[in-house]
């Protein structure tokens, strides 16, 4: 089969691979389309400890499943679905609660086994979701990831919000707090085009930190700030930008350390929590979000392009000033 495979330090080029061992419990997929993680872009510059070259990355996808392992798994054949990435022990109390996030043997797709940055993919069978468009269903993961900060952060009706970063998972953030209620959402982010994206996601209010003028004006403080960057000055930014007893919810993962005002935390009471993947729940809600149309309205904010300009794409959403949000990556585009 093909697969675009990450063999050092900002180097990836279409091989041809192994087909993927199928396991009991197991299906091989045939991936229809994949998304390009910051994730996966910070792996790709050698900024993530979890990735080491030479892999086979790609986590965010959906596909038709071609073959089960298992009798039982038969069913699935010839399916469309998106795929939950996380593998886990299944016996531990966080996998028996569904919070499988936790678990201390957590392994993921992409990471730990052969992504689906390629023509076929093996994942556990309990893991697939019927999907009723593949595109969209790529779009799953990140939008459980979205779903899951947004829950933590306990949004209620008439909360003001702050979204750092207009990525993917600041885009869909920004819809999910207004499906949650929020009565203001700000969105901040230096990327113009991005910037400009956030508004039709639902953001009521754009700032450029970078401009003079930070562009329109609103609050200084917000009841719940969303980081969906991950950096030093991202996160700082983040717990100065939150009201006394507000939630802070840390998503981004740039850089590993932070040097946070704890003094100021302390005396205004803000809660913070950080926010990875997502509960089993969450990425049900997330898939039946996606099949009742939830996306449909969001376009023009990513492109699809074939494996063979996996290097390209992954070069151009490394630039500050990267035109989409999203890119999703197609053997057969």
């Amino acid at each position: 089969m093909k697969a675009l495979e990450w063999s050092n330090i900002k180097e990836m080029k279409v091989r041809e691979m192994p087909e993927p061992e199928l396991k009991p419990g197991w299906v091989l997929i045939k991936v229809g389309f994949t998304g390009i993680c910051g994730s996966e872009l910070s792996a790709y510059v050698g900024q993530n400890e979890l990735r080491k070259p030479p892999s086979i990355m790609g986590h965010e996808f959906s596909g038709t499943v071609i073959k089960a392992g298992s009798h039982e798994d038969a069913h699935l054949e010839g399916k469309k679905v998106t795929v939950n990435p996380l593998v886990t022990c299944g016996k531990c109390r966080f996998c028996r609660r569904g919070d499988r996030q936790l678990c201390h043997e957590r392994k993921i797709i992409g990471v730990n086994f052969p992504g689906s940055f390629a023509e076929l993919v093996a994942a556990p069978a309990a893991s697939c979701y019927i999907t009723n468009d593949l595109l969209l269903g790529s779009l799953t993961e990140p939008l459980a990831t979205a779903f899951h900060a947004v829950k933590k952060s306990q949004v209620v009706p008439g909360d003001r919000a702050l979204v750092i970063g207009a990525g993917t998972i600041g885009l869909m953030a920004t819809a999910i707090l207004k499906h949650f209620g929020a009565s203001l959402i700000a969105v901040s982010e230096t990327n113009k085009h991005r910037l400009e994206w956030s508004r039709e996601w639902g953001a009521d209010l754009l700032i450029d930190p970078s401009s003079p003028n930070k562009g329109t004006s609103g609050p200084e403080k917000y009841d719940v700030v969303i980081d969906a960057v991950g950096l030093n000055v991202t996160r700082k930014y983040a717990i100065n930008s939150t009201e006394s007893g507000g939630r802070v919810i840390f998503v981004g993962l740039h850089e590993p350390n932070a040097d946070i005002p704890g003094n100021m935390i302390v005396r205004n009471e803000i809660g913070i929590s950080g926010s990875f993947c997502y509960t089993d729940d969450d990425y049900r809600r997330s898939s039946d979000l996606i099949n009742s149309g939830f996306l449909n309205s969001h376009k023009n904010w990513y492109e699809v392009r074939g494996l063979d300009r996996g290097n390209e794409s992954f070069m151009e959403q490394l630039d500050p000033n990267a035109q989409f949000s999203k890119i999703i990556l197609s053997s057969e585009a």
